[in-house]
């Protein structure tokens, strides 16, 4: 069989398992929000909640009150932005070696930018990483950030993302040394890892593009099913919650707690049994 009509075969494979099951967990929960009563009010100065979504959600504005962490959430965040255009090349490049993402597809600034983002996604990675392993709740007990939550969940994540990244090099460097990659100026990083595998002909790259498409896309899927059924669900509802969210400050400062017809005062609470 032609590798190329291989190659379609086997990636629309993947594509129509991991998509349905995908597609299904969002139409539970797609029904899920449907099912609750409508909310009042939360759609009021759109100008507010556009300001909002791009100092918040684009800007990153209250992660970066924490400065090293909230640094490597920005990698990942705008890394998964700009590589959102190549989901679209690896999906075209399974049915056409050639294909590049229309008008844009070959522009030099954008190979860059995607080789940028996504060496900066793995620098986020390991500093995520680090972070974890010197906040590791079973050494440090209650006094690690991460005491009581799912760890094991949060590594398969950054393990899923690294496999996004590596993947998306590898396919990459092979188009490189097949001659069908889309940028030819740009993608420095593409560039170089194209000679590690270089040596090994063009034929032996060609294989090695097609694999690297199958994981690919199959990692960037798998992902997708993955974020749908844990909660890290927030990375597609963030944005829609950002612009949502009660505004300017949520529900207000915690009204006054009144007992025995005065307010309650916490820093000299009555000496009533009854209370305590």
């Amino acid at each position: 069989m032609d590798q190329l009509l291989l190659r379609a075969i086997v990636g629309t494979v993947i594509i129509v398992i991991l998509l349905s099951l995908a597609a299904k967990r969002g139409w539970f929960l797609f029904s899920l929000a449907r099912s609750g009563r409508p909310a009042v009010g939360r759609f009021t100065d759109p100008t507010v909640r556009v300001e909002a979504e791009a100092t918040e959600v684009l800007g990153q504005k209250k992660l970066l009150m924490w400065v090293v962490p909230g640094t490597a959430h920005v990698f990942a965040f705008w890394g998964f932005l700009v590589l959102g255009l190549t989901v679209i090349e690896a999906f075209g490049a399974l049915y056409d070696p050639d294909f590049a993402v229309p008008f844009i597809g070959t522009w030099a600034v954008v190979g860059f930018a995607e080789d940028l983002f996504g060496i900066l996604v793995l620098v986020g990675i390991l500093i995520f990483a680090a972070i974890r392993i010197k906040n590791n709740p079973s050494k440090e007990g209650r006094w690690s950030r991460f005491f009581g939550s799912h760890t094991a969940g949060a590594w398969l994540v950054l393990f899923m993302i690294f496999n996004v990244v590596w993947t998306l090099f590898l396919y990459r460097a092979a188009q490189v040394n097949t001659g069908v990659f889309p940028f030819p100026e740009g993608a420095f990083a593409s560039e170089y890892f194209a000679t590690w595998i270089q040596g090994l002909g063009v034929h032996t790259n060609e294989w090695i593009e097609t694999i690297g498409l199958w994981l690919n896309v199959g990692v960037i899927l798998a992902f997708l099913l993955l974020v749908l059924n844990s909660k890290h669900l927030h990375i597609f509802t963030a944005p829609v919650n950002v612009y949502t969210s009660r505004r300017p400050n949520g529900l207000g400062p915690l009204l006054p707690i009144y007992y025995d017809g005065k307010p309650l005062n916490f820093e000299d609470p009555p000496e009533d049994a009854s209370f305590r």
